[in-house]
């Protein structure tokens, strides 16, 4: 790779960082293009070039975050545990993104979502994205198979599949009972804690060896 290429991957990767952490403090719907050019010490003209439009950062900075979390996942899925208690980890994990006050990652994965089809339109970098989700869903799949080997997970059921689609739904169901309101009178009944602890239980009492 020449200088010149790599001077242009690390100044795309600081106007994603840099768009990324714009998106998490001030919201997705508060950023314009401009805003991300003044932060990153570029002309708008050349941060069109990098993304013609800003649905096209919004996937790159959904990319860079769900790349984070494969990371944070894999180091959960490496340690010396029993592969169920890597998912109670994992899960734990999910929750923990709740504890933000400013739910951060909650509001931009919903704001993701009303910019994505529009995304879908760059090849380039919706392919990225989906790089960053395989990479992810390559993670769980190792995890299904250390299940299948050290007997802490039951054996009579697809793990491969159910544990991809687990960690998919919690996932989104973190995100979405963190950003739900209720009536005064139900808030005590369905409080977040106690809806992600009984997800968490039922997860985890249908993985267990029967």
């Amino acid at each position: 790779m020449s200088k010149r290429e790599q001077q242009k991957q690390q100044r795309r990767q600081h106007i994603v960082q840099t768009a990324k952490q714009l998106f998490l403090e001030q919201g997705v719907q508060h950023i314009q293009m401009q805003d991300v050019a003044d932060a990153t010490g570029v002309g708008i003209a050349t941060l069109f070039r990098y993304f013609p439009k800003k649905e096209y950062l919004v996937i790159a900075a959904s990319s860079t975050i769900t790349e984070e979390m494969a990371t944070d996942i894999g180091q959960i899925v490496e340690q010396t545990i029993s592969s169920y208690e890597k998912i109670q980890q994992i899960l734990d994990y999910y929750i923990s993104g709740t504890r933000d006050p400013q739910l951060r990652l909650a509001k931009f994965f919903e704001s993701f979502d009303l910019h994505e089809k529009i995304a879908e339109e760059s090849n380039e970098h919706y392919a990225e994205y989906l790089f960053a989700r395989s990479k992810l869903a390559n993670i769980l799949l190792t995890l299904a198979q250390q299940g299948k080997q050290d007997g802490s997970l039951r054996q009579d059921i697809d793990m491969d599949l159910f544990i991809i689609t687990l960690v998919q739904n919690f996932s989104l169901f973190t995100f979405k009972v963190s950003l739900a309101s209720h009536d005064t009178n139900l808030s005590q009944l369905l409080s977040e804690d106690k809806q992600l602890e009984l997800m968490k239980d039922v997860f985890l009492s249908y993985i267990r060896p029967q």
